[in-house]
């Protein structure tokens, strides 16, 4: 079967969907059913194909808008647009959950309302130094929300051959302020939850999709080295330590090496596996969660907070921390979540998409 663009969407959903399992399995299950494996590798799969994609899209609009010779009169515009077609589809959803996270966390969320209405949940993270009970997720959504906001305005202002190196200056920033967190301990205590935590991230996604844009092949052999490479060298500096390797200095750059990494797989799933790893991907439960990622990241932290407090017998019982209890948990965790996102796709996301697309045409 050859590759079709068709194809490359679909293992990149794939990929989506385990990402997505993978985090949940981790906010659902007791720590002894994690297996000390590295779910956070799925947040960062996000981050990095986020830089990818709006990255992109910023460099065909400026290709346009300069193709036109309006000078600099279209970044406004521009600016307007990007923000209205990205808040459709994600901001109304992510004030629905809120909503839903204020019906059930009244007495926690009220005083720090302002934080999470204002997409500064991981400045309130990063100031108390822990994570907020059923709605830690959010600060990843408000770090992606605050990059929306001033990335267009380094792909858009920044002279063309500078563009390089103001991507990695800004991924720079991810490492630097790690190695030097103590500089902002106080007031914050967990820095790394700062928006400039993961610039390396967003940065290093947007580098790949200038370099693609500028016409370096997705079918480079590179690509496949750096996969390799670069997340076969953060499996080991993560896992060395724990199996008697000795420890090293790089701790802050551990991010950045993975950043390079997923890269690579973003690449080479765009191209697709021909083997058994790609069909897989393309399994039609996997392509239904990709798609629908987003809203199961809005709602999947939600569930165990509405199931504790309309089904606490779920915890109760001499059996309560069994094997079959736990399970039961989860799967009720994934079908009220899958309830609430199906929901919010159906009544929410869908009919939005459609007013995005009309404006699109217009």
């Amino acid at each position: 079967m050859s590759v079709t663009t068709q194809s490359r969407a679909i293992q990149l959903d794939g990929l989506r969907a385990l990402a997505m399992l993978g985090i949940c399995w981790d906010h659902w299950v007791p720590k002894a059913w994690n297996f000390n494996l590295p779910y956070e590798i799925g947040l960062y799969f996000f981050l990095v194909l986020t830089g990818y994609f709006i990255t992109g899209s910023l460099l065909r609009i400026r290709d346009r808008a300069e193709a036109k010779a309006e000078g600099g009169k279209w970044r406004w515009q521009a600016w307007k647009d990007f923000q209205w077609r990205r808040g459709l589809r994600i901001i109304i959803p992510y004030y629905a959950a809120l909503t839903i996270a204020f019906v059930f966390l009244a007495p926690t969320l009220w005083h720090n309302l302002y934080w999470y209405l204002l997409y500064l949940t991981n400045i309130h993270i990063a100031l108390i130094g822990e994570w907020p009970h059923g709605t830690s997720h959010f600060w990843s959504i408000a770090i992606q929300q605050q990059f929306y906001l001033f990335w267009p305005v380094v792909i858009w202002l920044s002279p063309r051959r500078f563009l390089p190196l103001a991507m990695i200056l800004f991924a720079a920033m991810a490492p630097l302020s790690r190695y030097f967190e103590y500089l902002f301990m106080p007031p914050f205590v967990w820095p790394g939850k700062i928006s400039w935590g993961v610039f390396d991230f967003f940065g290093i996604g947007g580098l790949m999709a200038l370099l693609i844009h500028r016409g370096f092949p997705l079918s480079s052999r590179i690509w496949k080295i750096l996969m390799v490479v670069g997340c076969g060298a953060y499996l080991v500096f993560e896992f060395g330590p724990r199996f008697g390797l000795p420890p090293n200095r790089i701790g802050p750059f551990y991010a950045t090496i993975l950043s390079v990494g997923l890269c690579g797989v973003i690449a080479t799933a765009s191209l697709g596996w021909r083997n058994i790893a790609g069909k897989f991907l393309e399994t039609a439960f996997l392509q239904k969660v990709g798609l629908l990622s987003y809203g199961i990241y809005l709602y999947h932290n939600l569930a165990p907070i509405i199931l504790g407090k309309t089904l606490s017998f779920l915890w109760m019982g001499p059996y309560a921390d069994s094997v079959p209890q736990i399970a039961l948990r989860t799967a009720c965790f994934a079908a009220l979540t899958w309830a609430m996102t199906i929901a919010s796709w159906k009544y929410l996301e869908t009919p939005l998409n459609r007013v995005r697309g009309k404006g699109l045409k217009g």
